[in-house]
């Protein structure tokens, strides 16, 4: 498969998965939202990724007065699944190819992959595996992609705390892979 049929292939997937559990399961992050990583050949556990649209101001904003308008984590989360829910994830093509995860201010483990520069995410939900190679980097906060990270993780997680260390996962498509896993075990004498 070639690295642009690839991209789009997985951010359709991506965005089919995401679709689902806000709309069906409260937006509990599923297995195929929660990747394992792998830096420096250590598989160092599971992250949850955001997926970062192209021109992501707008939603920011929405984002944002969401969780300034009440005090109620209740709400808010109500009012994040509303919105996400209804369009967000309807046009795959919005999406940029990086991702986020979202980490607390004095994260490590931020700082050393960063530094690494370098890891795989291996994303694996029903018979469906990607594991994409990317270029890891801590992102400022004045980027736009950290403030909707921040914003979207903000409603989800009222306890998460007014600092945070957002790492960006930019895949290299050229590199990375996709599988069904049906295939992988064909030749095991089940």
């Amino acid at each position: 498969m070639n690295p642009d049929e690839l991209s789009r292939q997985f951010i359709r997937w991506q965005c089919r998965i995401r679709q689902y559990s806000v709309r069906k399961d409260q937006g509990r992050p599923s297995c195929g939202m929660r990747p394992r990583l792998v830096v420096n050949s250590q598989d160092v556990g599971d992250v949850t990724v955001v997926l970062s649209k192209s021109e992501s101001a707008d939603l920011t904003r929405q984002f944002k007065y969401i969780y300034q308008k009440t005090q109620d984590p209740a709400d808010r989360y109500q009012q994040a699944i509303k919105l996400l829910s209804e369009y967000y994830y309807q046009v795959p093509e919005e999406f940029s190819g990086e991702m986020m995860a979202v980490y607390p201010a004095g994260s490590a483990f931020v700082e050393r992959a960063a530094r690494i520069g370098e890891g795989c995410l291996i994303f694996e939900q029903g018979n469906q595996r990607y594991a994409i190679d990317c270029r890891i980097r801590d992102i400022p906060e004045a980027e736009p992609k950290y403030q909707a990270a921040f914003w979207h993780n903000r409603l989800f997680n009222p306890n998460m705390g007014n600092t945070t260390k957002i790492l960006g996962f930019a895949p290299d498509w050229k590199t990375s892979e996709f599988m069904e896993l049906d295939l992988l075990h064909a030749d095991d004498p089940a």
